[in-house]
């Protein structure tokens, strides 16, 4: 083979292997462009993806806030209702107590019995009348038999108000205890619900998360510090669900 054959030859190779080169390039550069495109599409997708999940899960909290509203008004209630009943056993149970004290029979003394006179001392013309009258044996058995049951009567009744004061203390523990556990109850399902209360009592006025409703002067302590929460605040999913209603003090 001549020179001028083999310099065409190469020639022609170097030419194709150009070709080819570029058509590579062509190749990768629209492989590129189609990875480009795909990203820009699953970006497009992941945002749409996370923009529909935000408003399905603001769809689900305006459909929850109701809900919660409603539960924490509960709480709220029943938690007044429960104090109360408290109130009323601090208060009525040692009433009873000292009632039932005072009206023990054996805190009275029997009554004076009427003394027994002879029956010699009756007048003569007594003995020829067709009927005696009672005589002092007589009357103080009859005082005898009504002291007794008199007795009987007190202590009957003395016994029914024990029995109802009984059924009254358990019928105001039973209570007591209904309120306590519905109010387990719903603080439960609150929280599942990702609804935690906050405390107010003793800690420093935020006024990100509390409402004053009165300013209290001669408390004794701290300015701005919260003495009483007049009503349970909330925080849901990090976020102030409803701002506690405090008392703070102020110089």
């Amino acid at each position: 083979m001549d020179l001028h054959t083999l310099l065409g030859q190469f020639v022609a190779l170097r030419h194709e292997v150009n070709l080819q080169t570029k058509a590579s390039r062509a190749q990768l550069e629209q492989n590129a462009e189609a990875l480009r495109q795909l990203a820009q599409a699953h970006d497009s997708l992941c945002k749409a993806q996370a923009a529909a999940q935000e408003a399905d899960e603001q769809g689900q909290e305006e459909l929850l806030r109701p809900l919660l509203k409603t539960l924490v008004d509960l709480y709220d209630a029943l938690a007044l209702g429960g104090r109360e009943a408290q109130r009323v056993q601090d208060y009525v149970l040692p009433v009873m107590e000292r009632m039932l004290t005072a009206i023990e029979p054996e805190s009275e003394p029997p009554p004076a019995a009427p003394p027994q006179t002879p029956t010699a001392s009756r007048p003569f013309w007594a003995f020829w009348r067709p009927t005696s009258p009672t005589t002092a044996a007589e009357i103080h058995a009859q005082w005898e038999d009504w002291w007794k049951k008199e007795l009987q009567r007190r202590q009957a009744r003395t016994e029914q108000l024990q029995q109802s004061g009984e059924r009254l203390r358990q019928m105001l523990t039973a209570l007591i205890t209904g309120y306590t556990m519905s109010l387990q109850r719903i603080e439960r399902a609150l929280r599942q619900q990702g609804l935690e209360p906050m405390n107010a009592a003793g800690e420093p006025f935020d006024p990100e998360t509390m409402e004053v409703v009165e300013a209290v002067t001669d408390s004794g302590a701290e300015p701005g510090t919260v003495i009483e929460e007049v009503r349970r605040g909330y925080l849901w999913n990090g976020r102030v669900f409803r701002y506690a209603q405090v008392r703070v003090a102020r110089s």
